[in-house]
């Protein structure tokens, strides 16, 4: 083999690997929104939680959904909803993700579950198969579409995990 072939297929390896690089980064990136989602959670941190949303994010649990920046923050600030009971008690973890980078936008999907402090007793409070969006802004990753739909139910097994089975 010549020495232009040689760097020709070095050249290729190079981009290859350089572009695998780029997925393994923008996972690592979308893992950390989620964790700043969590964090914030968890700690009663509104408007930061409100921040790793697009202004047009949408969450939905089961059949219900919050739509916008206001009605995000409405759901985690307001004390007419039971996020307030949770806060400075409550781990929101995400686990077993499927991650995949499309562009400019991403999808993941996996387990979350919110563990409270009760009572000196630590307990799940609510457990769920995840679907999530997000879209790459300047640089960083924002949620645009967060599903949860909890375990059992009519969707279990049904069109969020074959979502999932869908991209496989």
């Amino acid at each position: 083999m010549d020495i232009e072939a040689r760097l020709a297929a070095l050249e290729s390896q190079l981009a290859a690997t350089q572009a695998r690089l780029a997925v393994l980064e923008d996972q690592e990136a979308i893992r950390e929104c989620l964790y700043r989602y969590s964090f914030n959670a968890d700690v009663g941190r509104s408007e930061e939680w409100v921040g790793t949303w697009t202004p047009d994010g949408v969450y939905q649990v089961n059949d219900v959904a919050w739509a916008g920046a206001d009605r995000l923050m409405d759901l985690i600030a307001s004390p007419a909803n039971l996020h307030q009971t949770i806060e400075n008690s409550s781990l929101h973890n995400v686990l077993n993700l499927f991650i995949r980078v499309e562009g400019e936008t991403a999808w993941a999907e996996g387990y979350s579950i919110v563990v409270i402090l009760n009572d000196g007793k630590y307990e799940i409070w609510s457990s769920a198969y995840t679907n999530y969006r997000f879209a790459r802004i300047d640089g960083q990753w924002f949620l645009t579409w967060k599903e949860r739909q909890g375990v059992g139910g009519p969707h279990w097994g049904g069109r969020v995990i074959h979502r999932y089975l869908d991209h496989a």
